[in-house]
Parts: C-alpha cells; structure tokens; sequence
C-alpha cells in the first residue's frame, strides 16, 4: 500500500509527463483521471504500464520501478550528466529552478559512492551556473529506490517546499544554460618594446 507522501510524489511525474507529451486537447482529462485516483487504484495503473510489479513489496520492486523507468528511458527525461552509477537529470516537479534528481542506474536503496560523488559534481554545476545563495542536497526513496535531490536555493526552498510543474521545453532551456561555456577572448600581449613604439612613436624631423 503506498502511503499519502508516495502517492503524491507518483501523481505529479505522472501529470508532468502527460502535459508534457500528449496532446492538448487529451491533457485536462487525462489528469483528472490521475488526480481521482486513490491508492489502490494507482498501484494498478502503475503495474498495467510495467512502472511496478504486482504483488512486489517496496523493498523488492525490480527494475520496473518508477526511478528505475525514468534511467532506463522509459519516462521522458532532461539529463544533465551521468557516471558508471547514475544519472543526474532535471526534475520535472522542481522545488526550484534548476532541481535535479541524482538516480542510481542499479535499484537500490543505499546510493555507492559514485552517486554521492555525482550528486557533488552537480551541485558545484548549479552554484557557478545559477548562482543560488546556496544548494541543499537531500535523499529520498519510493519502491526501495533512493535518490538524492540538488536543489538550488533562491530564497528558503527545501525539499518540502512547493513544487511545480514544468514543460520539457523549460527544461531543455535550463541545460543549454548549465551546458554553456563562457567565451573568453585571447587578448594578445605585446611586448614592453611593441607598447613603447605603439605610444610613443613620433615622425621623423624633416631638415
């Protein structure tokens, strides 16, 4: 049985997922339907599109799980980097602009050092690009598989803060701006003797 927290957290991937690939005209109706569902009645939505297995427990859903889904390529995604371990990518329910969710390519329910490791890289990504007063780094599990949140921080968010819902397109934008490099121009210097014949030079007298 999943818990109030979990079925929250299922329902808003789900609805960003809709608005963000189906068709306008099928959006409204098919996030009512997500809405209206109670606990039991999204555990079968789930186990009808392979995102759980049925009669698995939390501790034992295999690779079918939602997180595993979205690593995997299964559920539309914006990645921003990945290791041997995980895949760091753009929450589609961000608390804050620029959220991103740290997922272990393994299910597990104990990140490995790679994870943390990347989950650290993004977080020094997020405070030279965004420039946030400051990045909180959070972890969170559903069906046994624990991920770490990197959420910049603008003004008081955290990890139970607001969250919103965002189009792919928004996302796509925000990684081109995590994925630029500055240009810097290549002044040439010129030599003490250049710089004093440059200032200094006059004609010669004519007699």
């Amino acid at each position: 049985m999943l818990s109030d927290e979990e079925m929250q957290e299922i329902k808003e991937k789900i609805i960003s997922h809709i608005e963000s690939t189906f068709p306008a005209e099928q959006i409204p109706n098919a996030k009512q339907q997500i809405e209206s569902m109670n606990s039991k009645q999204l555990e079968g939505f789930l186990e009808r599109n392979k995102m759980i297995k049925a009669n698995e427990s939390e501790t034992n859903s295999s690779n079918d799980c939602v997180f595993c889904s979205i690593a995997s390529g299964k559920i539309n995604s914006v990645k921003i980097d990945e290791n041997d371990d995980a895949i760091a990518l753009l929450e589609i329910n961000p608390v804050s602009r620029g959220h991103i969710i740290i997922v272990p390519k393994n299910h597990s329910d104990k990140p490995s050092k790679n994870v943390s490791a990347l989950a650290k890289k993004i977080s020094k990504k997020l405070k030279k690009k965004l420039v946030p007063k400051d990045v909180e780094v959070s972890n969170s599990k559903l069906f046994g598989h624990e991920i770490i949140n990197v959420i910049p921080v603008y003004d008081n968010e955290n990890i139970n803060s607001k969250r919103n819902s965002v189009k792919i397109e928004e996302l796509e934008k925000i990684r081109e701006e995590l994925e630029k490099e500055k240009k810097i121009e290549k002044i040439k210097k010129k030599t003490n003797g250049e710089e004093i014949k440059h200032f200094f030079w006059l004609p010669k007298r004519i007699p």
